[in-house]
């Protein structure tokens, strides 16, 4: 058990709450083959779902003209929005946490980089037992993590301080705004990562392989 009174425990989404890393993929070589240009491995790729579109297009299509660039992602969100749950589901033991908190009166919620447009209906579908306590998505303020103010906002949403809130994330930029925002930083090695020994250099509170041992923070 970890020494630290956790009120409320926020999520990243994609790689975190969620293995989107199908769809995301899927789509990404529907938009390649529709542009005659060569499809990606899944394994490969998904250690890139953490930058966003314009990352899995860097990944993908490297040296391309800025405003091609800007079609491609265009084009792949396009694409994405028509198929966002068709293999997306939650990473095995999240439910069982989400529980655990619950059980003990400790808030949940989710803040994501991914617009709202695409993840409020994924998280519908999810069907979550115990919706959460707030979902901050990449638009609803101006700035985006690494930025703290985004899960300054979320503990706002829910009247927990930071110092009582925890962050879970599957990415450099998670760690670095928690840690900004005064929040209990976890790394989840079990994400969207491409390299798990760069963990150990984020600098996050604590970093768990599997869902489960966040049982450790709040059992």
């Amino acid at each position: 058990m970890i020494n630290r009174n956790i009120a409320a425990m926020l999520f990243d989404f994609d790689g975190t709450i969620a293995d989107t890393s199908f769809d995301m993929i899927n789509c990404l070589n529907i938009l390649l083959e529709n542009h005659k240009r060569k499809k990606v491995e899944l394994n490969i790729a998904k250690n890139y779902i953490s930058k966003g579109a314009a990352g899995l297009i860097d990944f993908s299509c490297p040296k391309v003209s800025n405003l091609e660039r800007s079609k491609l992602i265009s084009d792949y969100l396009e694409i994405y929005k028509k198929n966002l749950f068709i293999n997306t589901h939650l990473f095995n033991g999240i439910s069982e946490v989400i529980d655990t908190l619950v059980s003990k009166n400790i808030k949940w919620g989710i803040v994501t980089n991914k617009p709202s447009y695409l993840v409020l209906p994924i998280i519908e579908m999810l069907n979550f037992t115990h919706a959460p306590n707030c979902i901050v998505a990449g638009d609803t303020l101006s700035v985006k993590k690494p930025n703290p103010e985004p899960l300054i906002y979320a503990s706002k949403q829910i009247s927990i301080d930071p110092i009582f809130c925890a962050y879970v994330g599957d990415d450099l930029r998670d760690i670095v705004a928690a840690n900004a925002a005064k929040m209990f930083s976890v790394a989840a090695a079990y994400g969207f990562i491409s390299d798990t020994n760069q963990i150990k250099e984020w600098e996050s509170d604590y970093i768990i392989d599997s869902p489960l041992d966040l049982k450790n923070l709040i059992s």
